[in-house]
């Protein structure tokens, strides 16, 4: 029966990634030039994704496709809970300052690396701390046209310029598109439970493998 104990090892390798780690890639469907404007110095200074943690999960990274900036921009990553229309609390996390040159979309990629229990939460990049001498720029984000390529958020902005205060005071804006953006998580992907039937399987694929044991003729000397 060693086909029965093949089968068994051939279908875990398959269903392992589902406990390994995930991403969420919709930079894949986007098609290199639909974008949301702008982004960058001095009001709209904060865009971002607002997303849904299922499980329990450490952010490794996330990222956006960003550029034809007007000039040099400098900005930083920040996390935040999300209440529905804006950030709440205090910073999960905030990335250093990093700059961007005027030129062609780059996909500029944060690292948080925190644990986020269920619940939803806004990730995004703002110009607000770093506006101090910064020349005017207006940036663009790389966007797929409506908000159901992602189901658990869709973009959202704020004209806050230079006042980071008002991410968790006043409301956000958004617009019914998703951003072209990338998230590494070690856990489970966003906005995507395992399926229910999840347990079935491996439990039957271990009653497979021992049913299949079971029926293997005794070896002889």
């Amino acid at each position: 029966m060693r086909i029965a104990f093949s089968l068994v090892f051939c279908l875990l390798l398959a269903v392992g990634p589902l406990m390994a780690d995930n991403s969420v890639n919709m930079v894949a469907g986007w098609d290199g030039s639909n974008f949301i404007s702008s982004f960058g110095v001095v009001n709209t200074a904060t865009y971002g994704q607002t997303i849904t943690i299922v499980t329990s999960s450490v952010l490794n990274s996330y990222a956006f496709e960003i550029g034809m900036c007007g000039a040099q921009v400098t900005f930083r990553g920040e996390v935040y809970a999300w209440d529905g229309v804006k950030a709440t609390g205090s910073a999960l996390w905030e990335g250093p300052a990093q700059t961007l040159p005027n030129g062609g979309y780059v996909l500029v990629t944060f690292y948080p690396g925190i644990t986020l229990p269920p619940g939803q939460y806004v990730i995004f990049a703002s110009t607000s701390k770093d506006q101090s001498g910064a020349p005017s720029s207006a940036c663009r984000y790389g966007a797929l046209p409506g908000n159901g390529s992602y189901s658990g958020g869709q973009f959202v902005y704020i004209n806050n310029g230079a006042n980071p205060a008002l991410w968790t005071t006043d409301a956000w804006n958004n617009i019914s598109e998703d951003l072209a953006f990338q998230m590494v998580l070690n856990g489970q992907p966003l906005g995507v439970p395992l399926p229910s039937s999840f347990p079935l399987v491996v439990f039957g694929l271990i009653a497979l493998g021992v049913a299949g044991r079971a029926l293997m003729p005794a070896s002889r000397s």
